[in-house]
């Protein structure tokens, strides 16, 4: 039995609203076209008219049919599977078998929190759908009965025959099952060092030069001197100025818009499922079923590890154009100390080893993480040096000193250790580590890459893959032993019936 459920009626506003958006550069040639007549006073109300007439018949073309298609927009639970059926002229219509579900998600951009609306989006490792607007209250119960069901999915009651979608009424033993377990709430202490060691002034740019691609970087550097070339003499003080105060200005205001987005960030345990909940102005709701895991990803940057804090993310797969997250990529917990993050680690994932390993690139293969770009550094430095400006060395020789000490500490963290089924790999990059635990079957591709260079001293670079979003994730170790490699190798071979493909790479 179903009950086929609509849109949130704010969802046919978005369809004005697109249409809007689709018009505002046709919008803004008409009245640069027509400067001239309204500056002069030459702007007759027949013409305005006719102008308004012309926008209001496009924003019904470019949004009627978006409008139809809201409108005739439905979705429902039957016999095992979520149905989501939509189409004017063509009826469409998907269908999402209930026990391959990985993950149900929902947001509350701050627009749609105004009406009690979310954006929803469930994910199986082929195909996906997206409801663009439903009510949250809609959502929420979608989310509690699909939990329900695929706890029950080996039931002799058929899944969507034992009553209505939404359900009214809930006895207590159902309300008991699909509870939820806290693991984990970020402090504000947390929240703040997190933000402060997230690349925050990163943020900041990014939003900076989204800014200048629409006005102009020539502007901005006009305004600058305008009003700051009488006080400051000196051009270079003025330069050096505005780049400080960018920076701090940057780093402070990115700062605040990474608390705002992981405000009171919790990981919840409900069932087999895992559940994140984070946002201030925009609230995200992400759920991945931990059966659907494909592997493990703890990460830390020099900074945090000094600070003791740690982040965790797990890979799922999904196929599906219609997913933002192509790299399958979720993070369960941003920012946590290191005891408190293995305890949850070990509490989730009892069945796989998780155990930081050791180094295991050889003295000879030290060199080879930063040879090829120290030498493009001096030849650099070296043309700058003799044709431009004479002090071109301090720069060189500092960025040198950062490479060559980023590759050191890349070749003293790099290594891996197998435990049975599970193989333990930690890579590194720019004082950046990433340590991958993969299961022998979730194992899908290994790549070996051997070269006359690497074969003279007996090394090998290995990659092992793993399905994650569209793009797969990858684990590579460089210029280890080949004794390792083989290693690797021999255990990457005996998930062959797993496996889709095992190459050598020369």
């Amino acid at each position: 039995m179903y009950s086929p459920q609509k849109l949130h009626p704010i969802a046919y506003l978005g369809s004005v609203v697109n249409g809007l958006k689709n018009l505002w550069i046709p919008l803004l040639i008409i009245v640069f076209q027509s400067w001239d007549s309204i500056s002069s006073g030459s702007f007759l109300l027949k013409y305005v008219l006719i102008v308004a007439g012309a926008i209001v018949l496009a924003v019904i073309i470019f949004g009627g049919m978006d409008f139809l298609n809201k409108y005739r927009t439905r979705f429902w639970i039957e016999d095992g599977k979520f149905v989501y059926k939509d189409g004017v002229i063509t009826n469409r219509e998907k269908e999402l078998d209930i026990r391959r579900i990985q993950s149900i998600d929902f947001s509350e951009p701050i627009f749609h929190r105004i009406f009690g609306a979310v954006k929803l989006d469930i994910i199986t490792p082929g195909d996906s759908i997206k409801i663009d607007t439903m009510k949250k209250s809609q959502a929420i119960s979608l989310q509690e009965i699909l939990y329900n069901e695929k706890s029950h999915i080996h039931d002799t009651v058929e899944v969507g025959d034992s009553s209505e979608w939404p359900r009214e009424k809930e006895d207590e033993s159902h309300a008991k099952e699909t509870s939820s377990e806290p693991l984990y709430r970020m402090s504000g202490r947390a929240l703040l060092l997190m933000s402060m060691t997230s690349g925050a002034l990163g943020t900041f740019i990014a939003l900076v030069f989204g800014f200048i691609n629409l006005i102009g970087a020539n502007f901005l550097i006009e305004r600058y001197f305008d009003y700051f070339e009488e006080t400051i003499a000196s051009v270079a003080l003025a330069v050096t100025l505005a780049i400080g105060l960018f920076m701090v200005v940057g780093y402070a205001i990115g700062t605040l818009i990474m608390a705002m987005k992981y405000y009171n960030y919790t990981l919840k345990m409900k069932q087999e499922d895992l559940i994140v909940e984070y946002g201030l102005l925009e609230k995200k709701h992400q759920s991945v079923n931990i059966a659907r895991v494909q592997n493990i990803i703890i990460k830390d940057s020099i900074i945090r590890r000094l600070l003791g804090y740690y982040s965790l993310s797990v890979t799922i797969t999904s196929d599906s154009l219609d997913s933002d997250d192509i790299d399958g990529t979720v993070d369960l917990l941003p920012f946590i100390k290191r005891d408190k993050l293995y305890e949850i680690v070990h509490h989730i994932f009892p069945n796989y080893h998780v155990q930081a390993p050791p180094a295991k690139v050889p003295a000879r293969g030290y060199r080879r993480y930063f040879q090829i770009l120290t030498t493009l550094f001096l030849l650099f430095t070296a043309l700058v040096q003799y044709f431009w400006f004479e002090y071109a060395w301090i720069a060189g020789l500092v960025l040198i000193l950062i490479h060559v000490t980023s590759g050191i500490y890349s070749a003293r963290n790099s290594g891996y250790e197998i435990h049975d089924e599970d193989i333990n790999l930690m890579t590194v990059g720019f004082f950046k580590r990433s340590h991958y635990v993969i299961k022998q079957e979730k194992l899908i591709e290994a790549e070996w890459i051997n070269n006359p260079f690497l074969r003279r001293d007996n090394l090998g670079i290995i990659t092992l893959v793993t399905a994650a979003g569209m793009l797969g994730s990858r684990a590579t170790l460089k210029f280890i032993d080949q004794k390792d490699i083989n290693t690797i190798w021999d255990w990457a071979e005996r998930s062959t019936s797993h496996a889709e493909d095992f190459s050598k790479s020369n």
